[in-house]
């Protein structure tokens, strides 16, 4: 190939849309900042337990195990987040599916821990979020 059909392939290439770039570009603080805040949890876990069972009243024996299953399984989940939307950033339609997934099981699993305004709120933001990302979907490629 010329130069210049190299150079008309990129400049033709799709577009991103500004509606999916600001989306992706939230999407990638609080889901990178969940992230790194999970991955530091695995480290602080035992510190956390015995702080736990220390100051509070009514958790005795909070094993640091329960707190490394927590935290690894938020890394998990936030960081499979965090790829579905780089991915879609990169207009991939497989980002939207580890998307989806990853936020459905968050979902879920808020259900199950005390429903306060914020787990309320994340539930709501996360439903919204995974609706909007709907939206730029036909822009999105199905293959690499």
């Amino acid at each position: 190939m010329e130069f210049e059909d190299i150079y008309v392939q990129i400049v033709s290439s799709k577009k991103r849309p500004v509606f999916l770039s600001r989306l992706c570009l939230i999407t990638f603080f609080f889901s990178g900042s969940m992230t790194l805040f999970s991955f530091g949890g695995l480290f602080l876990s035992g510190w956390m337990a015995n702080y736990i069972n220390f100051f509070v009243k009514g958790f005795y024996n909070v094993g640091s195990n329960i707190l490394i299953v927590f935290f690894l399984s938020v890394f998990v989940l936030f960081g499979s987040s965090l790829v579905g939307a780089l991915l879609m950033f990169r207009l991939k339609r497989s980002g939207y599916w580890i998307y989806l997934s990853a936020n459905a099981i968050m979902i879920l699993l808020s259900f199950f821990v005390v429903l306060n305004f914020i787990n309320i709120l994340f539930i709501v933001v996360s439903v919204v979020f995974i609706f909007l990302y709907r939206i730029p979907y036909k822009h999105m490629k199905s293959k690499a």
